[in-house]
C-alpha cells in the first residue's frame, strides 16, 4: 500500500518518539483487529503494572538469569560498563543508563537479554503499522497508542495519528489522563476514540496505589466529555484494591456523575486483573510492588462490579483482556 504520510515540516528534523513495543493483532484495545504502539515513559506508578518495562523513558535491561552462560560476551560488548563481573558472575549495574546500542544483545549466545526501548521517527511507526491495513480494513480495526503514558509524548502521538487518519485508518489513544489538559486536549482531538483509565475514585487510595493524586485525571475527564471525541472508560478490577462493594459504587457513582448528559461517553470496559506480567520485574531485577497486597491466586470481582454498573443503568463490559 503507497503511504501518503507527509511531514508537517519538510525541511525540519523527522519528529521522533520513544517506543518500547508495537503489539499486532490486537483485539482489546480498541474496535477491530488492531496494532499497538507502546510509548515509553509514564509518571505514574500502579502496583499491578504488567508492562514495567514502559516506565522509565530511558532504555531498560532484560536479562533472564536462567538463561545466561556467565561467559562474559556482553561484559566485552558493553561499552557503558553496565554488564559487569562479580565472583566469575554477569551482573548488570541498576545505577547505569543504557544508550540502547544493542551490542549486548546481539552478542548473547544464549538470548538471555533483551533491550527495551527505541527512539523511532513518525515515518518508521506508520511503516510498520501499515503492514496490516488489511486487516483493519477488513475488521473495523486501525491503530491504539498506549503506552506507558501517551501524553508524555503529545507532538509525536499527534502526527502518527493525523497521519494514520490521512490513509483512513482507524486511530485510538489509551491514557490514564495524568498529564497537562493542553497535551491531552491535543491528541485527543485529532484520535477517533480515547480509552481512559480510571483506577480509584478515592483520591487517598489512589494516591497509595498509584503514586499520584486523582484530581488532575478527574478534571482531564471532566473537560474531555465536552469535546466530540468518543471516549471509553477502562477500569483495572483489582483484587484488595478497587473491587470491593463500597469501592465500586464510589467508582460508579463518580462515573455517573461526570458522565450524566454527555453524548461522548459510549461505556466502560472492566479488565480483570492478572499476574502474567511479574516474571517482567524479576527480568528487570525490580520487585513486584503488588506481592504484598495481592494473594498468588486472587481472582478480580469482575462479575460484581459488571452487575452493580448495569443495576445502575450504566453500559459495560467485562473483558477477556486481562490487566496486570
Amino acid at each position: 500500500m503507497k503511504s501518503l504520510a507527509v511531514p508537517f515540516n519538510m525541511n525540519a528534523e523527522p519528529l521522533t518518539g520513544r517506543v518500547f513495543n508495537i503489539q499486532r493483532f490486537s483485539l482489546h484495545d480498541g474496535p477491530g483487529i488492531r496494532s499497538v504502539v507502546f510509548l515509553k515513559g509514564c509518571q505514574m506508578s500502579c502496583i499491578w503494572c504488567a508492562n514495567p518495562e514502559g516506565l522509565r523513558q530511558d532504555n531498560d535491561v532484560l536479562w533472564r538469569a536462567s538463561s545466561c552462560q556467565h561467559c562474559g560476551a556482553c561484559v566485552d560488548a558493553c561499552q557503558k560498563g553496565i554488564h559487569q563481573w562479580s565472583n566469575k558472575n554477569h551482573v548488570i549495574d541498576p545505577s547505569m543508563s543504557c544508550d540502547g546500542c544493542r551490542l549486548c544483545e546481539e552478542a548473547c549466545p544464549s538470548q538471555a537479554l533483551k533491550i527495551v526501548g527505541r527512539q523511532m521517527s513518525v515515518d518508521e511507526v506508520h511503516q510498520e503499522v501499515v503492514k496490516d491495513v488489511a486487516y483493519y480494513q477488513l475488521s473495523g480495526g486501525g491503530v491504539t497508542l498506549s503506552g506507558g503514558e501517551v501524553m508524555l509524548q503529545p507532538d509525536f502521538a499527534v502526527q502518527v495519528l493525523q497521519n494514520l487518519r490521512r490513509e483512513g485508518i482507524h486511530t485510538a489513544v489509551e491514557t490514564a489522563g495524568f498529564a497537562p489538559w493542553s497535551a491531552v486536549e491535543k491528541v485527543s482531538t485529532v484520535a477517533d476514540l480515547v480509552l481512559y483509565d480510571l483506577k480509584l475514585a478515592d483520591d487517598t487510595l489512589h494516591q497509595r496505589f498509584t503514586g499520584v493524586s486523582n484530581i488532575r485525571i478527574l478534571r482531564n475527564l471532566e473537560k474531555l466529555l465536552t469535546l466530540n471525541t468518543p471516549v471509553r472508560l477502562r477500569i483495572p478490577v483489582i483484587p484488595g484494591v478497587n473491587d470491593s462493594s463500597h469501592e465500586i459504587n464510589n467508582m460508579l457513582l463518580l462515573i455517573s456523575n461526570l458522565t450524566a448528559g454527555k453524548t461522548s461517553f459510549q461505556g466502560i470496559d472492566l479488565l480483570p486483573y492478572h499476574a502474567y506480567g511479574v516474571q517482567k520485574y524479576s527480568l528487570l531485577g525490580r520487585d513486584y510492588p503488588a506481592s504484598t497486597i495481592i494473594r498468588k491466586g486472587t481472582e478480580s470481582n469482575g462479575a460484581t462490579f459488571l452487575q452493580i454498573a448495569k443495576d445502575r443503568g450504566i453500559s459495560a463490559t467485562l473483558s477477556t483482556s486481562l490487566v496486570g
